[in-house]
């Protein structure tokens, strides 16, 4: 191995023959760590890059580096580059450059950036629709819940509301994959049946919704007696299609993968490059589902239908995998374990529990008193909207399961969205390092509308994004505290205090004034399009900024006018007249406001929305037509109580 070497640009670069070899990286031989650095990593002449580094311990770091690397080397491996490591390069920058692969009609890949911050999507939910379903992961039982199952549950509960806002008939499905001999193991260790397990995990996860304010309309359970005859019929689809044999097959198997690993997946000793545990040597007689049959017409799908995979860097990766792999079958049956579903007409072997958990998405769709069958499924909401995921699984969910699919006759999913890695102070999340961020404490600390709107209106869903304490705190108190709730207070407690009786705005315009020029009026009108547009889009963070764009417009016009300075004792008329119109404005505006963030916040926005209407509902369920400008006085500007702070600022010290 060279050591490091000074490169063009401030670079330092460790050239490396393979993965394993990785071992032999000293941290002497480490380059310094600048404030800033990201860590890139070229694999067969493609590049990943890595999140920043800042004041990250060089031992931390490289015990990252080393896992990292094994990883990254294994995913790609996948995808037929033959997992060769050239080189780990450390590079001061403050923002990670992007890789950018050039469009080609011939190959299907999209000329976007990896990192692009928009899955870009084209939902046309606006305006109202029969049906949307949307998708998380189903979460394997083997574990509490921890912020990254989380963290795209949050995103699709916030995509759940937008559309339950423009009144479609949303199918929000959340869950649970709960066989697998890893999760018998698991059981085993803990002197638990799997079941018995898997039921607690199950209710741990749904205790987790509550606090979060996820509101799931569908609950997977792929030990349930309906899922269970779904995937039979899935089975015997396929198998009539002459898609499914049996033949021997041998080689390293994790348990922790579910899968058998090829050489340049193990390090020495046959040690899987992921979990870092010895494999097993196994042999047996499976059965084997013809994925090489459907390889061209998924690889045709994907390329004819542009925003099939998102974000597009994700759709250019399973482009690569699709193009340079061999067209391989897969195993869709194990032996080793008696924890899963039997395969049809042979109790020697269970499903292969991707081949089972992937139905999960159609059997949870289904209702009390639906026949349990894949025709019933099609009228609950099938095919998919949109299934969110994580980057780690895209292949059984791109590749896979559309070949499933197909085999079936049964229609494919519109969207496939993967979100990035949650990684805190720049380290991959892991029990191993002590980094975890544990979600309920996180909840109990802060509070749900606090949490759901960092993790789905500040972080870019589509990219590796890094957890800090103090940046969480500074940007909820950013937007939540100062923006909006310290305006909302501020002009409740002027109104209240002012206000004789429950006033129009449009009552306090002179005349010859025209209301609709109001600033406040004309941020108002544009926002509702401005929103939908990133929420069709799937872009949560823009989406959340451009409802925050509409209290930035209402605090502004504050700020510049200062109406508190004309409410005073000696004040004339006509001065306390055009303070209190400014006030009503700005009330309005923060009320579209509170509706627009509604998918994120419903807690606070409820709170507004109660403010200002003095309605008196326990739960308020606002709907698009909420979100247009309405001229009718708000009682609660005249009437109620001293206002208490609406989102107290969040203390940053202790953090």
């Amino acid at each position: 191995m060279r050591q490091a070497s000074a490169l063009s640009g401030g670079h330092r670069c460790v050239h490396l023959s393979s993965v394993t070899k990785l071992a032999c990286f000293r941290q002497p031989a480490l380059p310094s760590l600048q404030a800033s650095s990201s860590v890139c990593c070229s694999i067969s002449g493609q590049q990943i890059l890595r999140p920043q580094w800042q004041g990250v311990p060089p031992a931390a770091f490289f015990a990252a580096t080393v896992l990292g690397v094994k990883r990254f080397a294994s995913r790609v491996r996948r995808g037929g580059s033959g997992g060769k490591v050239s080189c780990v390069r450390l590079q001061s920058t403050v923002q990670p450059s992007e890789s950018v692969v050039q469009s080609s009609t011939e190959t299907g890949v999209v000329d976007k950036h990896e990192s692009s911050k928009s899955p870009q999507a084209d939902l046309r939910v606006h305006g109202g629709r029969g049906s949307f379903t949307i998708t998380t992961p189903l979460f394997y039982a083997n574990g509490s819940p921890h912020i990254g199952s989380a963290y795209p549950t949050i995103a699709c509960d916030v995509m759940a509301r937008y559309a339950g806002l423009q009144n479609g008939q949303v199918h929000f499905v959340t869950g649970m994959d709960e066989h697998g001999e890893k999760i018998a193991r698991t059981a085993r260790g803990k002197d638990k049946q799997p079941q018995e397990m898997v039921d607690d995990i199950a209710a741990e996860f749904q205790e987790l919704w509550e606090k979060l304010s996820v509101q799931p309309d569908h609950f997977a359970r792929t030990t349930s007696p309906t899922h269970k005859q779904l995937v039979q019929q899935m089975w015997q689809r396929c198998a009539d299609k002459g898609d499914i044999y049996k033949r021997d097959y041998q080689g390293w198997y994790c348990v922790g993968c579910e899968a058998y690993l090829d050489d340049d997946e193990m390090s020495e000793g046959h040690c899987c490059n992921i979990h870092l545990k010895e494999c097993e040597y196994r042999t047996e007689n499976n059965y084997f589902f013809r994925l090489s049959k459907y390889w061209d017409r998924v690889a045709d799908h994907i390329k004819k239908t542009p925003n099939f995979i998102l974000p597009a860097g994700r759709q250019n990766e399973v482009i690569y995998w699709l193009r340079e792999d061999n067209k391989r079958d897969f195993s869709i049956s194990r032996a080793s374990t008696s924890w899963g579903l039997p395969v049809p007409g042979d109790d020697s072997q269970v499903i292969y529990v991707w081949f089972d958990a992937l139905i999960g998405y159609m059997s949870s769709l289904l209702q009390p008193g639906d026949p349990p069958t894949l025709e019933a499924a099609m009228n609950r909401g099938w095919p998919a909207d949109v299934h969110v995921i994580g980057k780690d699984i895209m292949r059984f969910h791109a590749i896979y399961w559309p070949a499933m699919l197909m085999s079936a006759d049964l229609p494919l999913p519109k969207h496939i969205c993967s979100h990035g890695f949650l990684t805190k102070c720049g380290l991959k999340m892991g029990k191993s390092l002590g980094n975890v961020v544990e979600p309920v404490p996180l909840v109990k600390e802060f509070g749900a509308d606090a949490v759901r709107f960092y993790f789905a209106g500040v972080l870019s869903f589509g990219e590796d994004v890094d957890f800090r304490y103090e940046i969480f705190v500074k940007q909820v108190n950013n937007f939540l505290a100062n923006n909006l709730g310290n305006m909302v207070h501020r002009v409740l407690t002027l109104s209240r205090k002012n206000l004789s009786e429950v006033t129009s705005a449009k009552d306090l315009f002179d005349e010859g004034e025209d209301p609709t020029e109001h600033p406040v009026y004309q941020a108002a009108c544009k926002a509702p399009a401005l929103v939908a547009e990133q929420f069709e889009q799937l872009d949560f963070t823009k989406a959340a900024r451009a409802a925050l764009g509409l209290a930035e417009a209402a605090n502004l016009r504050l700020t510049t006018l200062t109406p508190w300075n004309y409410l005073k004792a000696d004040s004339s008329a006509d001065d306390r007249r055009a303070a209190l119109r400014e006030l009503l404005m700005a009330a309005e505006g923060a009320r579209i406001c509170a509706v627009l963030l509604w998918p994120f916040t419903p807690n606070l926005s409820s709170r507004i929305l109660a403010e200002l209407s003095l309605d008196g509902l326990e739960t308020i369920n606002p709907t698009w037509a909420d979100t247009g400008w309405q001229w009718k006085p708000l009682r609660g500007l005249a009437e109620g109580k001293k206002p208490k702070p609406l989102f107290p600022r969040i203390d940053v010290e202790p953090w």
